[in-house]
């Protein structure tokens, strides 16, 4: 009757569960991934930031703001939250748009990206022609 549970236990563990993209950000490790599938790691961006603020182009890479910088107060409010959350992520979100826009050419239609020598083999065909 042990090894009953145990098994079950270790069957309980080997199920995947499907990724939840909207609470933790997939899709940094997606890009990154060179054997990703190009349209998850645009839906994963996508959902990430379907609840969330979307950092502010000038904050992008000198974390500068507009306004000037508030004290520290013990409760933040909801907007402040979000303003952190935005600027924790905004390089990578630089990253991966940029990323996005280099590898948009080399997609196939079931989402895989070429590899390198793949690119440069079409490139080769290309110049070619």
């Amino acid at each position: 009757m042990i090894l009953f549970f145990c098994s079950q236990r270790l069957n309980a563990q080997n199920a995947t569960k499907p990724l939840n993209y909207n609470k933790h950000p997939y899709w940094i490790d997606m890009m990154n991934d060179p054997n990703v599938n190009y349209f998850e790691a645009v839906k994963a961006y996508n959902e990430f930031w379907s609840t969330r603020k979307k950092p502010d182009e000038e904050n992008d890479v000198i974390g500068q703001t507009k306004s000037p910088k508030e004290k520290h107060h013990f409760f933040k409010t909801r907007e402040q939250r979000e303003e952190e959350e935005a600027q924790k992520y905004s390089l990578d979100v630089k990253k991966f748009e940029h990323w996005e826009f280099i590898v948009k050419p080399y997609v196939q239609d079931d989402g895989r990206i070429l590899s390198p020598d793949e690119q440069l083999q079409l490139w080769q065909q290309q110049k070619q022609k």
